[in-house]
C-alpha cells in the first residue's frame, strides 16, 4: 500500500511538472487509488457506501455539475466542426474537368 501511495504522489507531482499530460497522469493516480479501495473493500469485507471526498480535495478542483457536462459536450461539439472543416472533402481537392 505504501508503495501505491507513493506511485500516486509521484504521477500527481509529474501532473503539476507536465501539463500537457496532467490528464493522463490524474487519471492514472485515481486509477490507482481506486484499486486501493477495492483492495481495502475486500480485505475488510465491507460493501459501505464510497469514501466521501474530503473538503481539502474539494478547494483544489471543481465539483461537478450539469454545466460542465455541457461544456464537455460544446467543447466535442466544435472539435468536431473543426475538424470537418479541414476534412479532405471540404478542400477543393476534387479533380478538375480536362477540357
Amino acid at each position: 500500500m505504501e508503495e501505491k501511495l507513493k506511485k500516486i504522489k509521484e504521477l500527481l507531482g509529474k501532473s503539476i511538472d507536465d501539463s500537457a499530460k496532467k490528464d493522463l497522469y490524474i487519471g492514472q493516480a485515481l486509477g490507482l487509488l481506486d484499486s486501493m479501495l477495492v483492495d481495502l473493500k475486500t480485505r475488510t469485507g465491507s460493501e459501505t457506501e464510497d469514501l466521501p471526498i474530503p473538503d481539502m480535495v474539494w478547494k483544489h478542483v471543481e465539483k461537478p455539475n450539469s454545466q460542465t457536462m455541457m461544456d464537455a459536450v460544446q467543447r466535442h461539439k466544435q472539435i468536431h466542426n473543426e475538424l470537418s472543416r479541414d476534412s479532405v472533402t471540404q478542400q477543393n481537392t476534387q479533380f478538375e474537368q480536362l477540357k
